[in-house]
């Protein structure tokens, strides 16, 4: 006879897509440490088939279009006979603030993640020596750790833990949210030409990226777009057949992230040492270092401000493809 679970847990994280992702390990370690509780998810429509993976995820897609009262309205309908045990706010903005005092009546414990906005603030304005912060994933755990304190950011694991059938083939995600976060294409049009014995697999969503794609790579036989409409667990099950995925600080790195591939990343406005790092991936980290250029980081998430636009551009610009190069070679040899 199939158990019943009693207990409940509301999660909240609309976005962006990154910062989601950076949840599900997060999950997967919850549902095994925690085996009495199901766990409801409240995000961004568009990411369900990242929690399609387990009956005790329940997944509320929202549209993030619609106002916090619509939101709320809907969660309340999918949650009509159900009382949390606790609701963890992992987005804390205006509106995760705002549904949760609206589902205030559904739980008697609200916890909120600690983002740490003013020391990633400080780091930015005032240049000072960059320490580790602590990275996303972990915040969330520790959100969690006050009410399960089983859950070990020590021990957070990827989805896929071993990579089967790997094939000759890097993967390649040229594209960010942020244009200040681009690496320029000819140096990936560069660095391309160093592994002709590799077929290329390209990410591109969205008609700017495709066309941009068409123009600047499909010249070249040994290189394939990817552009349908794929899920996200599709398109880590591709990630995870590569031998190699290079990417941005995007929401491409944290994906591939989770899966047995080893990942390069390329950083210019942004720092990893912010919090979003790419989980088990460090050592393939590429960017310019403090004495090669003083001004970075000078954005947390991408955005930047006119004063730093010079700086934001430098730190993309200077790194070459033969740094990139050095760091693919040393994945392949992992």
């Amino acid at each position: 006879m199939k158990k019943t679970i009693s207990k409940n847990i509301l999660l909240i994280r609309f976005s962006s897509l990154g910062d989601v992702v950076l949840l599900r390990p997060v999950l997967d370690q919850f549902l095994i440490l925690y085996v009495d509780l199901n766990l409801w998810v409240v995000s961004n429509k568009d990411y369900q088939s990242l929690f399609n993976y387990n009956e005790r995820i329940k997944f509320i897609g929202v549209d993030l279009k619609k106002s916090v009262f619509k939101i709320y309205q809907q969660v309340k309908n999918d949650t009509k006979s159900i009382n949390f045990d606790g609701i963890y706010d992992f987005h804390d903005v205006i509106r995760s603030k705002s549904l949760c005092f609206l589902l205030k009546n559904k739980t008697e414990k609200n916890r909120v993640f600690i983002k740490d906005r003013a020391t990633k603030q400080k780091i930015i304005n005032h240049k000072i020596d960059i320490k580790k912060l602590k990275h996303t994933s972990e915040r969330y755990l520790d959100c969690l750790k006050q009410d399960f304190p089983k859950l070990d950011f020590k021990k957070i694991k990827k989805i896929f833990s071993q990579g089967k059938n790997k094939q000759n083939t890097i993967g390649l995600a040229p594209f960010s949210a942020h244009e200040s976060k681009q690496w320029p294409l000819k140096n990936y049009r560069e660095l391309i030409t160093k592994y002709e014995k590799f077929h290329f697999i390209l990410f591109a969503f969205g008609e700017e990226e495709i066309a941009a794609s068409k123009d600047q790579f499909l010249n070249n036989k040994n290189i394939e777009l990817i552009s349908k409409n794929l899920s996200l667990n599709e398109q880590m099950e591709i990630i995870n057949k590569c031998k190699v995925f290079i990417s941005l600080d995007s929401a491409n790195m944290h994906l591939a992230s989770l899966t047995s591939t080893p990942v390069v990343s390329i950083w210019g406005p942004t720092h990893p040492f912010l919090g979003f790092s790419p989980l088990f991936n460090n050592e393939f980290i590429v960017q310019l270092n403090k004495n090669e250029l003083p001004c970075r980081p000078c954005s947390v998430y991408g955005k930047i401000r006119k004063k730093d636009m010079d700086c934001a551009q430098k730190s993309m610009i200077n790194i070459t493809s033969e740094m990139v190069f050095e760091k693919v070679n040393l994945a392949l040899k992992n």
